[in-house]
């Protein structure tokens, strides 16, 4: 097996995009077909056969650095990520004798400095897909030693019926025209941003079903986060604004 990289933007080649499709990524979406500028795929290839492989986006900085460059400012718009840090407020009054601590969930641009890997996907009928991803992902961190953070959302829970208690409990309340199902790729997740409130919501607030799936993962992740875990990997603080997904960290 060998590792190929391919940094030059554009449609990926035909041999590749037969073998990729149908192929699903970490958040349970279709892997595209295509690379942006400044974004980087990393190919694990066996017989010249297609078996893994994963996308590196750049961190917000390394696409802003020219500042007065107004191409650089309209993609660094497109490439803003937001997530829900989950932490914790106290409310605390002696004279009341009131300790109450609640988890809140804060939305924020906390992890624009990372570097991000999507689109972990595996041959569906490849043996030891958590291996292969694992390959993939050592090459990436190889490949990017010393040059900051790295991030990966996951899939976040679903219930029995293959629905998000997440985004029925939360996101579907600010945006009830989506239905069932939150949306597909950055750039939804991008514009479902700008709907959501930039206070601390409470968790408490949520019904049971919705807040005990915080960071937990769904089926569309298992394989990756097996992966990420043997190669180095650990979850954050941070969870997905649309289901509520983990988010790993190096």
């Amino acid at each position: 097996m060998r590792v190929e990289r391919v940094d030059a933007p554009g449609v990926l080649a035909a041999s590749w995009r037969d073998t990729m499709a149908g192929w699903v990524n970490q958040l349970g979406e279709p892997v595209p077909t295509s690379l942006t500028t400044g974004q980087s795929l990393f190919l694990l290839m066996q017989d010249d056969r297609v078996q893994a492989c994963a996308r590196l986006v750049p961190a917000l900085s390394a696409l802003s650095a020219d500042a007065g460059a107004p191409a650089d400012t309209v993609r660094a718009s497109k490439a803003l990520r937001f997530h829900f840090r989950v932490g914790r407020l106290v409310h605390l009054s002696e004279e009341l004798d009131l300790f109450n601590p609640q988890q809140i969930l804060l939305l924020g641009n906390d992890l624009c400095d990372a570097a991000e890997i999507t689109d972990l996907a595996v041959d569906p009928g490849a043996q030891e897909g958590a291996l292969k991803l694992a390959l993939l992902l050592k090459s990436i961190v190889q490949a990017r030693e010393g040059q900051g953070r790295l991030s990966v959302d996951l899939q976040g829970h679903r219930d029995a019926r293959g629905l998000s208690p997440f985004w029925q409990g939360l996101g579907a309340r600010f945006l009830p025209e989506q239905g069932d199902t939150p949306g597909v790729g950055p750039q939804w997740r991008r514009d479902f941003a700008d709907l959501l409130p930039a206070l601390p919501l409470y968790a408490s607030l949520m019904d049971d079903a919705s807040r005990a799936c915080i960071g937990q993962i769904g089926p569309a992740a298992r394989v990756a986060q097996e992966a990420l875990l043997a190669a180095g990997f650990q979850p954050g603080a941070h969870v997905k604004i649309d289901d509520a997904g983990p988010t790993w960290q190096r």
